[in-house]
């Protein structure tokens, strides 16, 4: 009878665990797998947004246009660049 106890004893101990070591594993596949995603999600909502500014500009007149452009330019000169 002790010598069941001995065998259960050393199959918890050896056994239980491993099965505790997987979970940070498949935290940090998970991690990779949601930043994966936000990266696709920004990409796309930046290609929407340059795809509106594009529209706008040319539903523009082209006054409007060229006053934009040089607006733009001079912001760029005078606002510091962000790193």
């Amino acid at each position: 009878m002790l010598l069941r106890y001995k065998y259960i004893i050393i199959f918890l101990t050896i056994f239980v665990p491993g099965l505790y070591a997987s979970g940070p594993q498949e935290a940090k596949v998970n991690y990779k797998k949601i930043e994966r995603e936000k990266k696709q999600k920004d990409k796309a909502a930046q290609k929407e947004y340059n795809k509106a500014v594009k529209a706008h500009m040319k539903h523009q007149s082209p006054e409007t246009r060229s006053m934009m452009k040089s607006s733009k330019k001079a912001a760029k000169k005078t606002l510091p660049q962000n790193h």
